[in-house]
């Protein structure tokens, strides 16, 4: 390991304890803005290491990765590939871990396009137990909630949107939250009746991956809601082939109007953005509030 490896090293002894392989290497991955990623070699193969190291102004929440194994467990065994949980905890110093099975880069493919918009349509299919009704667990680094609900309507306002909207440094101006409370009493008309899914709950591009396996999700953010939210977020920053959406729609076809609806979703991702990364999101919030306003 090198300098650039120091946040790995005070957690080596432990890891390879859990791995019962010694570390030959590390190597930092690319993306993420809350924890520090690498690419373990080891004697037994590769692993992924997610840590943070707890600096002042940098800790991560109590539970974090915790609530990532918890999501991750509750996809597998599923249609799409995820990361196998091999181990978390707390090291040194309370630095947090979460140690991942390493899964290979693939071809991004039309086939594989295809099987990522089946395999989502088939997670979306197995049987929910109700909307809500699941440990709390975090959106990015902000906490999330999920009391049951009788409805996607009353799950998305009171768990979604409603913890945010209470939330202070969101420029928003007293327009702006007149529009929530109008959007607020439409939303049971405005979401299509279906049952509960199970909904990574995070789904934009960069969650995705493609594997030699079929694709593959990772960093979830899961909940029991409606299953048009992780439609929608495939579509929040682009990215994501249209046959995707298509190979999902003959597995599982959509209500009509899914495609109107998909600001009206992303409501709740641009909110937590505009929170975490300040008003170069107001704008596009605006026009997503606007077009949930519009919608009959």
């Amino acid at each position: 390991m090198t300098l650039l490896d120091l946040p790995v090293r005070p957690l080596a002894p432990l890891l390879e304890m859990h791995l019962g392989a010694g570390i030959r290497a590390a190597q930092r991955l690319h993306g993420g803005d809350i924890s520090d990623t690498f690419r373990l070699d080891t004697t037994r193969g590769p692993v992924v290491l997610k840590t943070s190291p707890q600096k002042a102004g940098r800790r991560l929440p109590d539970g974090f990765y915790a609530a990532e194994a918890h999501g991750l467990g509750l996809l597998r065994p599923g249609p799409l590939v995820t990361p196998t949980v091999i181990a978390h905890g707390s090291g040194p110093a309370g630095q947090p871990y979460l140690l991942l099975s390493w899964l290979p880069p693939g071809d991004d493919t039309p086939a594989a396009q295809d099987a990522l918009g089946r395999g989502l349509a088939a997670l979306h299919a197995r049987p929910a137990p109700g909307f809500g009704g699941m440990p709390d667990n975090y959106f990015a680094s902000l906490p999330q909630r999920n009391p049951p609900a009788a409805s996607a309507a009353g799950f998305f306002w009171t768990a979604r949107l409603e913890p945010l909207l209470t939330r202070e440094r969101l420029h928003l101006t007293p327009r702006d939250r007149a529009g929530f409370d109008t959007l607020r009493g439409r939303l049971p008309d405005l979401i299509p009746p279906e049952p509960p899914a199970l909904v990574h709950g995070d789904l934009w591009h960069g969650n995705v991956h493609y594997t030699p396996r079929g694709p593959a999700l990772i960093d979830p953010a899961v909940g029991y809601s409606h299953r048009e939210v992780d439609v929608a977020a495939l579509r929040l920053f682009g990215g994501v082939p249209r046959r995707v959406f298509q190979a999902y729609h003959e597995a599982y076809p959509l209500a009509s109007g899914w495609e109107a609806r998909v600001p009206m979703w992303n409501l709740y991702p641009l909110l937590a953005h505009l929170l975490l990364f300040g008003e170069g999101y107001l704008g596009r919030t605006r026009e997503a509030l606007h077009a949930a306003l519009d919608l009959t």
